[in-house]
């Protein structure tokens, strides 16, 4: 039973990936992960295990925004806590290792919790990290792999301006599964703002499909922002193009996931009036990075 339920709890940290490779990696992540489970249920101990919150392929050389949780192997609970002080130490693949503080962020708003860290990762090849939350007594090692380049834009590099579908030609209801959409983040298409002379703050998001269950949250905190913002292009670009799906094998990625190169949802990106990108955010998000993005574009 404990198996079963952590394979569920895996697959809600992470989202649904969009390529076969993708899921096979995320496979073999999550093998190990239900390995160390195991080994920590038969010894007995309360020592939690390290989740790494990042989609594989999403982490490159250089300096990189990671999410790590780390979950109780008997209730299979996250243990993050905004009052909870943690750290990590990430081992290189030639056996340097570098402790860094790690900030807590809401990836459901107050119910579940993940760490996040920008921590410069210098070499490609498999890495590991472990987690160190006060009270606890510190993880196993888990792998993380760094590649050379990922499929989706870094930042420093543009964006790709492809078409998405606005307002204007069809209805929210066919172009959003946002329960409350604001109809401002689809008054562009992704190509027309990435290519006006204005930052744009794009969002790749699908509330109703959304596996990891951070989509509609990471959604809500970007339009709450957008008003204060009024010289920045505000888009939400759903993931999915056919909305009316009977199931999750029917769903047809829409064709700005596939130009970006997104693995999975939800994904943000900033840029400055030149389409170039200033920076990006995977999986959950705290308005306040956002807000610093935004400042340092604005200001």
């Amino acid at each position: 039973m404990m198996i079963r339920h952590l394979a569920l709890l895996a697959q809600s940290v992470t989202s649904a990936r969009l390529d076969l490779d993708m899921v096979r990696r995320w496979s073999a992540l999550v093998s190990l992960v239900l390995l160390l489970a195991v080994l920590a249920a038969c010894s007995g101990g309360t020592q939690p295990i390290a989740l790494v919150a990042s989609a594989p392929a999403s982490l490159a050389v250089g300096n990189q925004r990671v999410l790590l949780g780390i979950v109780d192997p008997d209730t299979q609970a996250f243990l993050a806590d905004p009052e909870i002080e943690a750290s990590a130490t990430f081992t290189s693949p030639s056996g340097d290792e570098k402790e860094v503080g790690l900030e807590f962020v809401w990836a459901i708003p107050d119910q579940r919790g993940l760490y996040r860290v920008d921590v410069d990762l210098p070499e490609a090849g498999n890495w590991t990290v472990s987690v160190a939350a006060e009270g606890f007594s510190p993880t196993e090692p888990v792998p993380l792999t760094v590649v050379e380049d990922t499929p989706m834009p870094q930042v420093g590099e543009k964006g790709p301006a492809v078409a998405t579908r606005t307002a204007d030609e069809f209805e929210l209801s066919e172009i959003t599964t946002d329960p409350e959409p604001d109809p401002e983040l689809y008054r562009l298409s992704l190509d027309e703002a990435l290519t006006d002379d204005r930052p744009t703050v794009v969002v790749f998001a699908t509330p109703a499909f959304c596996t990891s269950q951070t989509c509609g949250p990471v959604l809500d905190n970007v339009k709450e922002l957008a008003p204060a913002y009024p010289d920045v292009d505000f888009i939400h670009v759903e993931v999915y193009e056919n909305l009316d799906a009977q199931s999750f094998e029917e769903l047809i990625p829409v064709e700005a996931v596939n130009a970006w190169g997104l693995p999975s949802e939800p994904w943000v990106f900033v840029t400055d009036a030149d389409g170039v990108i200033t920076a990006r955010y995977e999986g959950t998000l705290d308005p306040v990075e956002l807000e610093e993005s935004l400042g340092a574009l604005t200001s």
